[in-house]
């Protein structure tokens, strides 16, 4: 029996060349919340471990034979019995399953002259994008980190790095922040706008508009930290004034909801008023790069996530509209519900509640919802 790790798996579910099919022996209300995706068009066949287990001549007679397949479930320990049971050759399972799955990050170089650099890392799993921006043999600031700490740990010590800062731009919903426990961890400062963080149980820097941040040679600038609507502290960052770090305020295809703070209209103008006073100002050049997307087809031939700010102001469809009440009637038309788990997630990132780790994996399942719906 062979395995597959989630690295190599996240290396291939772009490529149409290389994309396995999946077979995922979840249970079918799992398999339904949260599926394997990428930029590929993947086959995938949802059949219960004990059902294929039990009909496993009938099992054997659906899965491909003639290319590879890739066993999947929640921890890799049912997958791997089914592996097993099966007997075939072209057949892998996925170590650590979802649960691994979930955490995996895709580094991503946007930007690195020997010096400098910028490193996006994709949560292929969640379509959460967080970065690691620096000085070589300097110091390296983390924003909005998500997943796997490792990741981040790696980078800085390819680099010859210290990490001295971590930041939020936001108070996140869809998922567990890294940010405080990896400040507390390397000793780095943790920075977040008093506007998402206020009650919060832990000791934080409090982001103000104009802010810099000095990594050796590179300038971290808060360009604004009044860049609301998606939450009241929604803070956008310059990265040495090659991108644009906006967390959920903008994507590179739309925008972030306004709903999780219960003040829709309201927020729905401030992100508005965030566009077209705080964004268009700024330098058409810009490489705006979110925190989210909401589909692989987003990404770039390079796998990475990103779009000029120009292009997108003037050419996303909702990004561009001027008219403020056509926009906030638009938003809240296409909201949709946000999960429930949102709250309790919002609860966690403040430090108000310590989940245990089966509590914590729990409120990691499925996609992130932050963005409208279509």
């Amino acid at each position: 029996m062979t395995a597959i790790t989630t690295d190599e798996l996240a290396r291939r579910v772009d490529d149409p060349d290389s994309a396995p099919f999946i077979l995922d022996v979840r249970a079918p209300d799992q398999f339904e919340r949260w599926q394997i995706e990428g930029k590929a068009d993947m086959a995938t066949l949802n059949i219960p471990y004990w059902t294929a287990i039990v009909d496993d001549e009938e099992t054997r007679e659906v899965v491909p034979h003639d290319r590879e397949v890739v066993v999947v479930c929640a921890h890799g320990d049912s997958s791997d019995l089914v592996v097993e049971t099966l007997g075939l050759d072209n057949l892998h399972n996925l170590a650590g399953g979802m649960d691994a799955w979930a955490r995996t990050l895709v580094p991503h170089v946007l930007y690195d002259d020997g010096t400098k650099f910028v490193v996006q890392l994709d949560r292929i799993a969640k379509a959460c994008l967080s970065y690691a921006v620096g000085s070589r043999g300097s110091s390296m600031a983390v924003i909005d980190p998500a997943g796997d700490a490792s990741a981040y740990e790696r980078i800085a010590a390819d680099m010859e790095c210290e990490i001295t800062d971590v930041f939020d731009t936001h108070l996140h919903a869809d998922h567990l922040s890294l940010g405080v426990q990896m400040a507390a961890e390397f000793g780095a400062t943790y920075h977040i706008a008093p506007g998402d963080a206020e009650g919060a149980h832990f000791k934080y820097d409090a982001l103000t508009d104009g802010a810099v941040f000095q990594l050796g040679t590179m300038q971290i600038i808060v360009r604004s930290v009044a860049t609301p609507g998606h939450t009241p502290g929604s803070t956008s960052l310059e990265v040495d004034g090659r991108y644009l770090m906006t967390g959920d305020a903008v994507f590179v295809s739309g925008v972030g909801r306004p709903d999780l703070g219960g003040e829709t209209e309201p927020w729905a103008r401030d992100l508005f008023r965030t566009i077209h006073e705080q964004l268009a100002p700024l330098d058409s050049e810009l490489e705006v790069c979110p925190a989210h997307y909401t589909s692989r087809l987003e990404s770039q031939a390079d796998g990475t996530l990103r779009r000029k700010l120009g292009d997108l102001l003037a050419n996303d469809p909702v990004v561009s509209m001027d008219d403020e009440g056509e926009f906030v009637a638009y938003v809240v038309s296409h909201l949709g519900e946000a999960p429930g788990v949102y709250a309790t997630i919002r609860e966690v990132n403040m430090g108000w509640h310590i989940p245990t780790h089966d509590e914590a994996m729990e409120l990691e399942v499925g996609r992130n919802e932050c963005a409208l719906s279509e």
